[in-house]
């Protein structure tokens, strides 16, 4: 324990959760990948991901690292399934109504409807998300004095501002990268405040 400018502080060992850490974000980075594959990495991601922010907020003694993360995971699995049900909704919705129709003008517009909305409430949620995933960078940078894991926050955010275009996703998997990148190079000792 070491005291520096009245306030005493120790250091806390975090290779072990350096290494979930990258490995997560490497995995978060990699869900953009459609199908399966996609699926499984981001959930070996958000799991790797959330028991590193879980660990650390216990050693650097601020909840607030792993609740905004939680919060932001919640948000962005709870969009999905919205934006899902919606989207499948309105498919469900232009079937039936067309078959008993016979008449696909009139319904052409339900179905374009609920994908607009499905769309919409899907890059809201994941804006409000990754938000919280900035919040969380914020403080690890704070925290290690490591400013990478803020550029990577910023990315994250910025990247699902504009993710409705092609290159959002991109800034938003660079990010993840960052925060690989970020989680590798902290060093493995950090001065926690007591």
């Amino acid at each position: 324990m070491t005291q520096q400018n009245s306030l005493s502080t120790e250091k806390e060992n975090i290779s072990k959760e350096k290494l979930l850490g990258g490995i997560g974000s490497i995995f978060m980075a990699l869900s953009i990948i459609t199908g399966e594959i996609g699926t499984l990495f981001g959930i070996l991601g958000a799991v790797l991901w959330l028991t590193c922010l879980y660990l650390l907020s216990s050693k650097i003694k601020n909840s607030k690292i792993f609740n905004k993360a939680l919060w932001g995971f919640v948000l962005g699995l709870l969009g999905w399934i919205i934006a899902s049900i919606f989207g499948l909704m309105s498919f469900i919705s232009f079937f039936a109504i067309s078959g008993f129709m016979g008449n696909v003008d009139r319904v052409g517009f339900g179905i374009g409807g609920g994908l607009i909305i499905a769309i919409l409430l899907a890059c809201g949620i994941f804006i409000v998300a990754n938000y919280f995933y900035q919040e969380v960078c914020k403080i690890l940078a704070l925290a290690t004095n490591h400013n990478l894991f803020s550029t990577a926050g910023v990315l994250m955010f910025l990247g699902a501002i504009s993710a409705i275009l092609l290159i959002g996703l991109i800034i938003w998997m660079v990010g993840w990268i960052i925060l690989a990148v970020a989680f590798f190079t902290v060093p493995d000792e950090i001065e926690v405040k007591v």
